[in-house]
């Protein structure tokens, strides 16, 4: 196999840095770097090496040898390409992952050489001819409510790529939930939804019109290490909200951390609307929080 990372851009690029594209042996790729303008002749690239077994660090557009490949942005981008990584070290990886413990892949693009590398920075880096690569655990949404929107929420982020856990009193508002690899919960009492473990890879929302159902839900969600924390509700339900929760002795840092009302104002009136806002602010704290999941992680 061969693994092909970005990692250099010269001006701007659809992809940002870290992207990445596995190639195995038989052809079949997975994974993008640019926007569909270069992913085919750098499958092409990947084959060849695997087949002279060589490690290659190539450049495309701007700058690069290869006349006929030119990227639309007018940038140029550096490729490295790895045939020689372990499969242990790529099955490690997928452990670590598997079990939401963040790794690294440190690249040596001088020698060849490759290894896990502890976790220290959402961003990836080349330093003395050393490409470090982070990998995090897949960003995550718990939701849990009564009413259309909760489906509406839970189908939208799955086709978004996220994972998703949706719990509600009501069968009938999870029987709208239409995908099988939706992970859904029926709930008697608010204290049975309280889902571990909670890291900073996780969001989490409640979407309950009789409010009486939020406080042992969110007192649970603000003390766990949640990137994203919101409530359904207008501004006087929200206010009424804090004060319940402070009440409660959730501590004023958490409470200032709790998104309401939840989503962007988009002026939604449907369902689906509503749910697209709340997804939209969720993917906005998502790639941009300074010590989030980076913004590159698929």
């Amino acid at each position: 196999m061969c693994l092909a990372t970005l990692v250099g851009i010269d001006g701007s690029a659809p992809r940002p840095l870290g992207s990445q594209i596995a190639v195995a042996d038989d052809g079949d790729a997975q994974g993008y770097i640019t926007g569909g303008c270069a992913e085919a002749s750098i499958v092409a690239e990947a084959l060849r090496l695997i087949e002279l077994g060589e490690n290659r660090l190539v450049r495309y557009g701007e700058g690069s040898p290869y006349k006929d490949i030119a990227l639309p942005c007018g940038s140029g981008i550096d490729v490295y390409f790895d045939t020689k990584i372990e499969p242990g070290l790529v099955a490690g990886i997928l452990e670590n992952l598997e079990t939401r413990q963040p790794v690294a892949l440190a690249s040596n693009i001088a020698n060849g050489t490759s290894q896990a590398a502890p976790y220290e920075s959402r961003l990836p880096v080349l330093i003395a001819q050393i490409f470090t690569r982070p990998y995090v655990p897949h960003f995550q949404l718990f939701i849990a409510g009564k009413g259309p929107v909760v489906p509406a929420l839970a189908n939208l982020a799955h086709h978004a790529g996220v994972s998703v856990v949706a719990a509600s009193p009501e069968p009938a508002t999870l029987a709208e939930i239409t995908d099988t690899d939706i992970l859904t919960s029926h709930v008697n009492a608010p204290e049975e939804f309280a889902p571990r473990p909670l890291d900073p890879w996780c969001a989490a929302v409640t979407l309950f019109h009789d409010h009486e159902w939020e406080p042992p839900i969110l007192t649970h969600f603000l003390g766990s290490d949640c990137f994203y924390v919101g409530a359904l509700g207008s501004r006087k339900t929200h206010a009424i909200r804090l004060e319940a929760l402070f009440a409660n002795g959730v501590p004023t840092d958490q409470l200032e951390s709790l998104k309401g009302p939840v989503g962007l104002d988009i002026q939604a009136s449907t369902p689906t609307e509503v749910a697209i806002s709340i997804l939209a602010e969720i993917i906005q704290t998502y790639r941009t929080a300074e010590r989030g999941p980076p913004r590159w992680q698929r």
